[in-house]
């Protein structure tokens, strides 16, 4: 009897006979039933505790000794306390962008697994060098662990295409006395004819079909098969310099031989009860929207699930590499032997079911867990040693040798952010400033900075957090709530908003850069606060994300730059609030994922005001198989003011702004090189001549069944142009963009067929000249 996944303390019982007991909703559980079950009606019962209730007991049983911190989420969380003391998702208990949803059940699937001699569990590979030789190390599992042996044939096969496979098989013989596991090596000559797995955007995913198959007596038998792709993944620390070694270390994934830039987000669970989580739906609506915006790159963050195979699956065919936290986050954690021998077959499972998967390109040990130690966050400093000595025990001696037992071919990280894996080692393993910009990746938030503003930003080698909050849209909201919450003060605002002065924050950041005053008992200024506040996150987290593309071209004489990722916080929402998301609950994109897909575009031209003064448009390429040089450069460096007199006439800094269009010098009647840009010259708040418009639906046309064209016109300059769409799931090609000449087509691409009178009906459009210009 099998279960996948049970959440999380629970007693089960079979025919009123214990089974045994569980405690680790990421571990796969089994228990032989033989001599259990009856030939007419068996009950199976399962008796699950609290969460809350089995968490608060093993705090009180532990803080007899010492506590384990933090005791509770923060206050604005609205949640419940002492989740590190349970194997389970670590936000269930409340997140600053999530509920308390304390989940309790059957999270994963129960199976009878019935056999003679043995049962195929799962199988890890590698492959040599050549790609010559495929090694399979097989784990079998037998019904008991009496004298005698078993046989069987195990054969594995290759499929290069649909009309040529390879295959072999061996003889097994499996020695009961040795227990229920057994562990099988074999390995199958292939030959060096194979394609590559690149990551979005860098190559193509090619997939191969493989199969394992054990053939026991009796013609038993069973069967894995899954698609795989020919991978090498390495963690780059080389030094920057390599004759000044305190300008510090790389930090980036290279891919089969190629470097290239990290572009993506962090992945939250898609639903805050688990069992919804794993909605294949759902899982690719997202995972093609983030291939949709170009990136290459999510992170799966440690305070959430290991995902369902549909997820890594989907993600090996669309390109998406995965660095995988482990499931700790933000947290000290117990280091008894009971949580230490949980936590080691938990790894030990995870990666075994994982590691098959070319998409998974790193491990990393926990979430800002390092830091929260180092940095005194929850008042460890009292018992420093102490807390220590747990974390050295659960991320350096439990985590990091189960996962190079199972996986030597990728790199394990302790923590993210961390000073990476060399200097880390150097430095003991824990070190006071992870936020270290010439070592490892950081996690960078400033909600007191103008964040239109690039030189704010920090230059590093690996930005992997970093996010600004807003709201989700009105249709959003609508779908949750009732028009007495439809203010930024009301008890549904307040309530939904788990940052502490989030919305504070927010309105403090929209008022930096364009003109807005709140009117708490305005429903129509509380929609235009939404609209805002999607505008500001999608210009600060394209200012920031540019920059660090731009970073990848810098190497300043202190080793700071030489920036070789960026994935911002965060992908996904798990309902409809204020969260850092670019995409809302039901699969809408907000503003930031449409401008995702520009800054995030294979080739860009990125323009930014210098602290001196000057305008310095970058060239950026992510190519990595034609890239020569950095893949960011400085296309030329002018006086800004002098620019602006010299090329645009009556131009100032409060009445112009740059547009840039990229054509080929050789014909530019073809298409664009690359996206749009813009860049403000000042802030909207100062901004001179900006004049009402009108901007219109001039048509939709049908190119396919669910695919259309919409013109737009305009009767002048309008600034942010927003579509929205009622009641059709959908995403148009462009979105909150600048129209600078009188017409503009876009797409708009629907999940389903969409009639053109019915797409043109839903359209509604917003401008920001419509909310600044009276």
């Amino acid at each position: 009897l099998v279960f996948h996944g049970l959440d999380t303390v629970a007693d089960i019982f079979l025919n009123g006979e214990v089974l045994g007991s569980t405690e680790n909703m990421f571990i796969r559980y089994q228990f032989p039933v033989t001599d259990l079950l009856k030939s007419t009606e068996n009950v199976l019962r399962v008796d699950f505790y609290s969460p809350v209730w089995a968490a608060r007991v093993r705090y009180e049983q532990q803080a007899k000794d010492y506590p384990i911190l933090p005791t509770c989420v923060d206050p604005s969380y609205r949640g419940e306390c002492h989740v590190n003391h349970l194997r389970k998702m670590q936000s269930s208990f409340a997140w600053d962008w999530g509920p308390a949803f304390p989940s309790v059940g059957l999270w994963k699937s129960v199976e009878i697994i019935a056999y003679d001699v043995a049962y195929l569990r799962d199988v890890v590979l590698t492959y040599n060098a050549d790609q010559e030789l495929i090694y399979w190390d097989t784990l079998l599992e037998t019904g008991s662990a009496a004298a005698g042996t078993v046989q069987g044939v195990l054969t594995v096969a290759f499929g290069f295409n649909t009309t040529r496979t390879v295959s072999t098989s061996y003889n097994i013989t499996l020695d009961l006395s040795e227990g229920r596991q057994h562990h099988r090596n074999v390995s199958l000559e292939i030959g060096g004819d194979i394609e590559w797995w690149f990551p979005n955007g860098v190559g193509n995913q090619k997939l191969y079909n493989l199969s394992v198959v054990f053939t026991g007596a009796a013609n038993e038998r069973n069967e894995i098969t899954f698609f795989y792709g020919f991978h090498d993944h390495e963690l780059v620390e080389d030094p920057v310099d390599p004759d000044n070694p305190s300008l510090g270390r790389t930090f980036y994934i290279r891919t089969n031989g190629l470097d290239f830039f990290q572009k993506g987000a962090n992945w939250i669970p898609s639903h805050i009860l688990p069992e919804r989580a794993s909605n294949v739906t759902t899982v690719r609506r997202l995972l093609e929207a983030a291939r949709d915006a170009n990136m290459n790159i999510l992170r799966v963050w440690g305070g959430g699930v290991y995902e369902s195979e549909d997820f890594y699956e989907i993600a090996d065919q669309l390109g998406i590499l995965i660095w995988q936290d482990f499931m700790f986050a933000c947290s000290m954690y117990p280091s008894d032997e009971r949580f230490l021998s949980s936590v080691n077959m938990e790894v030990e499972q995870q990666v075994r079911r994982l590691q098959r998967h070319p998409s998974v390109a790193i491990w990393a040990g926990n979430n800002e867990n390092e830091a929260a130690l180092s940095q005194n966050w929850y008042g460890t400093s009292d018992k420093l040693q102490t807390y220590q000595r747990d974390y050295l025990s659960l991320y350096v001696d439990t985590l990091w040798p189960a996962v190079r037992a199972t996986d030597p071919t990728r790199t394990y990280i302790f923590s993210s952010p961390s000073n990476g894996v060399l200097e880390t080692i150097a430095e003991g393993y824990i070190y006071g400033n992870t936020g270290n910009v010439l070592y490892g990746d950081v996690h960078y938030y400033n909600y007191d900075i103008d964040g239109w503003d690039s030189n704010q930003y920090l230059t590093v080698r690996y930005s992997s957090e970093y996010g600004i909050q807003s709201f989700p849209s009105m249709l959003s909201l609508e779908e949750v709530s009732e028009s007495s919450d439809w203010t930024l003060g009301s008890n549904f605002s307040v309530h939904r908003q788990h940052h502490p002065l989030g919305n504070e924050q927010i309105l403090q950041q929209i008022q930096r850069n364009i003109p807005f005053t709140l009117d708490s008992s305005s429903r129509d200024n509380f929609e235009t606060f939404i609209f805002l506040s999607q505008i500001n996150q999608a210009m600060s987290i394209k200012t920031e994300s540019e920059h660090y593309r731009r970073g990848r071209g810098v190497f300043t004489s202190d080793g700071q730059g030489r920036t070789m990722g960026a994935m911002y916080w965060q992908l996904n929402d798990v309902w409809q609030a204020p969260s850092w998301a670019s995409i809302e609950f039901d699969g809408r994109w907000k503003m930031l994922h449409y401008y995702a897909k520009n800054f995030f575009a294979p080739f860009l031209i990125s323009p930014y005001i210098s602290p001196a003064g000057n305008l310095e448009p970058v060239s950026m390429e992510n190519n990595a198989t034609t890239l020569n040089g950095s893949g960011a450069f400085l296309i030329r460096s002018e006086n800004l003011d002098n620019f602006l007199s010299n090329a645009a006439g009556d131009c100032t800094r409060q009445t112009c702004f740059l547009y840039l269009s990229l054509y080929s010098v050789e014909d530019m009647t073809q298409a664009q090189l690359g996206p749009d840009n813009f860049l403000f010259l000042s802030p909207l708040t100062t901004a001179q001549g900006l004049q009402a418009v009108q901007v219109q639906v001039v048509s939709v046309t049908n190119q396919q069944y669910n695919l259309l064209t919409v013109q737009l016109t305009t009767d002048n300059i309008a600034l942010f142009v927003w579509l929205q769409v009622a009641g059709i799931q959908g995403q148009f090609s462009d979105n909150g963009f600048h129209m600078v000449t009188p017409y503009k087509n876009i797409t708009f691409r629907g999940e389903r067929a969409v009639a053109s009178s019915d797409l043109l009906a839903a359209i509604t459009i917003t401008t920001l000249n419509s909310k600044i210009v009276s």
